[in-house]
């Protein structure tokens, strides 16, 4: 585990510094992988457990410990991980290689990745078989640790903080154990107030998240008892979240932004294609389900290649976003929708919406478009227009189950390209519905 090699430069001999410190210490350091597993481990682990470091690398804390034990602290390890969270005073016993036993206290704090995973564990382990002034260490690590940590007792009094806790709560001034925590933070107050009264009543105390000076902290009150069973207090740990769920409302607000031009056309803002395709699909289903009529109408303006020539494809691109927003102006109901299909045509989804409705509703549509004024020097009239075909699905049977959806979906679009090119050919600017109807 140390290179034994000479360091050559200030920066090695630095490391060589480290490790000599982390490898002569009286206390273990050591990381585990997500799953427990040791990564790494300063030689102490030898004075302790009796194996060297290469031995231990690739077990977990529980090979060490007699069965009964180990089935125990598993089960207190496997909570802390899956809440994520630093712990403290965490006591087992664990069989050196030499057989005999010897009582660890255990420390450590969660590692995670750039993408806020958790990876690990990095921590402690010492020797209290013989306490001495272990004591004193153990509250040197307390007061030390980067997470903010607490005791509240039944009065609302902080027995005990350590200077992240102080700096979590604006560094109070004066002795800190004279504070009463209903004053320094009285919105917390009341729900602690109701933890206690769970925890007398033997039910587990839930994690929470809450917003304090700007800041989210993610909280863990665990009731603390005395020698007769009583609960005396609260320890309370203090996990400032605030970057990681500002970084989930970043990728939230992205995925929205990706879900929105995943699904609309950027030119017309209107939906494309693809996922017009997808909603034909979805309505036909529920014309079948609920035995009603759908019809679409696909609409084409004319002579708008001869527009796009004269005019340039920028006034040519203006041109789409008027009749985009012609179209979407005409009254219709929340459950139809408009797409831009492709090039210089446009869908129309109209669900419960028989062909002689839909028929009503394309002249409205195409005098939405007539009404631009628009000139075009190519069309007779002069000014832009559009011609739109219309196709009627009667969902008044089941649903065909020897012909795919997509089969379905593809017919109705041909029926109302048919009527369309009917329109183009009988003079355009005009509406016609498809008598063909829809084979099962």
């Amino acid at each position: 585990m140390t290179d034994k090699k000479k360091p050559s430069g200030p920066h090695e001999v630095d490391v060589q510094h480290l490790l000599d410190l982390l490898n002569h210490n009286s206390d273990w350091i050591w990381e585990v992988d997500a799953a427990g597993r040791y990564t790494w481990l300063s030689e102490v682990v030898t004075d302790m457990l009796g194996f060297t470091p290469e031995e231990v690398v690739g077990t977990t804390p529980f090979d060490y410990m007699p069965p009964g034990e180990a089935e125990r602290v598993a089960g207190a390890f496997l909570a802390i991980v899956e809440q994520q969270i630093p712990f403290s005073g965490l006591v087992n016993r664990n069989q050196r290689a030499d057989g005999q036993i010897v009582v660890l206290e255990t420390s450590g704090i969660p590692l995670f990745d750039e993408q806020g995973n958790l990876r690990g564990y990095r921590g402690m382990d010492r020797n209290i078989s013989t306490l001495g002034e272990r004591v004193l260490q153990l509250e040197t690590i307390y007061d030390t640790t980067p997470v903010a940590l607490c005791m509240i007792d039944r009065m609302g009094r902080l027995v005990m903080a350590n200077k992240a806790m102080i700096h979590l709560l604006g560094n109070v001034e004066g002795n800190i154990n004279d504070q009463l925590f209903s004053t320094l933070m009285p919105v917390c107050w009341a729900a602690f107030r109701r933890d206690f009264a769970l925890a007398d009543g033997g039910g587990e105390i839930s994690s929470r998240e809450i917003i304090w000076a700007g800041n989210i902290y993610y909280i863990h009150p665990v009731p603390v008892h005395d020698a007769a069973g009583n609960v005396v207090g609260l320890s309370v740990t203090w996990i400032d979240v605030t970057e990681r769920r500002q970084a989930e409302l970043e990728l939230a607000n992205a995925n929205e932004v990706l879900q929105h031009h995943a699904q609309h056309d950027y030119l017309t803002g209107l939906y494309n294609r693809r996922y017009m395709d997808e909603c034909l699909t979805r309505a036909i289903v529920r014309a079948y389900q609920q035995r009603y009529s759908l019809s679409v109408c696909l609409a084409d303006i004319d002579y708008f290649k001869d527009f796009n020539d004269s005019k340039g494809h920028q006034a040519g691109d203006e041109c789409l976003r008027e009749v985009a927003c012609a179209l979407s102006s005409v009254r219709r109901r929340p459950e139809d929708s408009v797409s831009r299909y492709g090039g210089e045509e446009f869908l129309v989804i109209l669900p419960r919406t028989d062909r002689h409705a839909a028929q009503a509703i394309a002249e409205r549509l195409r005098e939405s478009v007539d009404a631009l004024k628009i000139p075009n020097a190519a069309s007779p009239t002069g000014y832009l227009t559009m011609s739109i075909g219309v196709a009627t699905l009667e969902g008044n049977e089941r649903l065909p189950e020897d012909k795919p959806l997509p089969i379905i979906a593809s017919g109705l679009i041909r029926q109302a390209d048919n009527a369309l090119y009917s329109a183009k050919n009988n003079g355009r600017n005009r509406v016609v519905a498809s008598l063909e109807p829809e084979e099962n």
